[in-house]
């Protein structure tokens, strides 16, 4: 529903063996970053402004139980959500995510003023916000979810993840075609063409052990879409 910002200020911080380029550095770098926040920027460097556009980098329900009854880590990403770092999902963006206990137990955390696709040294612009969610429960329709998707006023957002980058973009082509086929009655054919030339695919983070790569549909593509819940 809202994110606020709590202080005018955030970090990047990195380090050697960290990010995508783990040899890049020798040793650790933390930079503060101050915002303008009546403007909406966040301050890089002299002549260096980033338009801020928080989120929460982990929003998620309690994982499934493990049968062996070990902990899950918090770091890499699931069917569950977790540490999505997915930009998209700002102010007036709706996840979908399957339920595997009483209550759903949904937790977020990991505040970001802004982040660029792929999170590359392993932090956005790390800080504290204030977000307001609302919770709505669709019973039935998180059985046949393999992971997460998202949505926005513009488009559906189909969720692909692997440790192995190349198949979470397997992953994230082949929710894109279900989705097509499924709410929007495409064969499989079409639904693969129109994934190809439609509809864009990125990497929203490539550092947290498990990969994840999001296609972007645009729901312009089709003349009629279900009412959507916000109104930029």
């Amino acid at each position: 529903m809202d994110i606020k910002f709590r202080v005018p200020y955030g970090v990047n911080s990195t380090n050697k063996g960290t990010g995508v380029l783990p040899d890049l550095l020798n040793e650790p770098s933390s930079k503060i970053i101050h915002l303008d926040l009546q403007r909406k920027v966040a301050l890089f460097a002299s002549g260096i402004e980033v338009p801020l556009a928080p989120f929460m980098g982990v929003m998620a329900v309690a994982p499934p139980p493990q049968a062996d009854g070990s902990v899950v880590s918090s770091r890499p990403p699931g069917s569950f959500g977790g540490n999505l770092d997915l930009k998209q999902l700002t102010k007036g963006a709706t996840l979908y995510l399957p339920v595997y206990n009483t209550g759903a137990q949904f937790f977020t955390g990991d505040a970001h003023g802004i982040q660029g696709d792929g999170e590359v040294d392993g932090t956005a612009i790390e800080m504290s916000l204030s977000p307001t969610v609302r919770f709505m429960v669709n019973k039935g329709k998180g059985k046949d979810m393999t992971f997460p998707r998202a949505e926005t006023a513009t488009h559906y957002i189909a969720i692909g993840m692997d440790k192995d980058l190349n198949l979470a973009m397997k992953n994230a082509v082949q929710e894109t075609v279900n989705f097509l086929m499924k709410e929007k009655g495409l064969s499989s054919a079409d639904a693969y063409s129109l994934a190809s030339i439609g509809v864009d695919f990125r990497v929203a983070e490539s550092v947290n052990l498990v990969q994840v790569v999001y296609g972007m549909i645009p729901k312009s593509l089709f003349k009629t879409n279900p009412t959507y819940w916000y109104k930029p």
